[in-house]
């Protein structure tokens, strides 16, 4: 999986590690009437800030929206996320963000970069770098597993099925096990773009082709 920031990110801003800051003298200039009005927004936009309540916003349509940037402390890049359990789970770099709301976020401690999340029938797996796993069932107490002896994995990629967890890795491979201890490799394409388990089979996409892989029918 290629490691690069979305298209619609500024270049060289990355949340968390510098990047913009709030100015007051930077959101509205003008005297008399426009003044007052940039100045009555102004303390309405901090007054959200001060209570810990980002300020909605008019969005398109029906629709609203509310960014969090001090709230979450975020840390960087918000890779992936998911919902199951009645939580929202957000991985990013040496954390886990979960909310029942989308609203009030809890910060949990993860030993690496998280780079993946999905909700499955066993519950939340998450990966990182480090050849680091995580699982929960409720989103808010893990438990860690290590993928690898020697720090050789970076894991970009999880899904599980038919009683096996599957991981995708660095240089295109994905491995499996059925006890997250013993992991098998199964197939390696640098090319690699996701993976999806469903109706007994793991299919994965690459550059021009498809993979199925499916357990041997004996």
């Amino acid at each position: 999986f290629p490691e690069k920031p979305p298209a619609f990110a500024k270049p060289g801003f990355y949340p968390g590690e510098g990047g913009d800051s709030l100015k007051p003298g930077g959101l509205m200039e003008g005297r008399g009437a426009g003044g007052k009005v940039g100045r009555a927004a102004l303390v309405l936009l901090f007054a959200a800030l001060a209570t810990g309540a980002a300020p909605w916003t008019e969005g398109p349509g029906p629709f609203r929206v509310r960014t969090f940037v001090d709230e979450i402390d975020a840390g960087g890049w918000l890779h992936d996320m998911a919902y199951g359990a009645g939580v929202f789970v957000v991985v990013g770099p040496f954390r886990i963000l979960v909310s029942k709301d989308g609203v009030h976020w809890k910060k949990i401690h993860a030993p690496a970069r998280m780079n993946a999340v999905e909700y499955t029938e066993v519950g939340f797996l998450a990966v990182g770098n480090a050849g680091t796993l995580m699982a929960s069932k409720d989103g808010w107490d893990w438990k860690r597993y290590k993928v690898g002896q020697d720090l050789e994995w970076d894991l970009f990629g999880v899904a599980y099925g038919g009683g096996w967890y599957f991981v995708a890795a660095n240089e295109g491979v994905i491995l499996a096990s059925r006890n997250l201890r013993d992991w098998v490799e199964l197939l390696r394409d640098e090319d690699m773009t996701g993976m999806v388990y469903g109706n007994g089979r793991l299919v994965v996409g690459s550059l021009w082709k498809l993979h199925v892989v499916e357990p041997e029918r004996r």
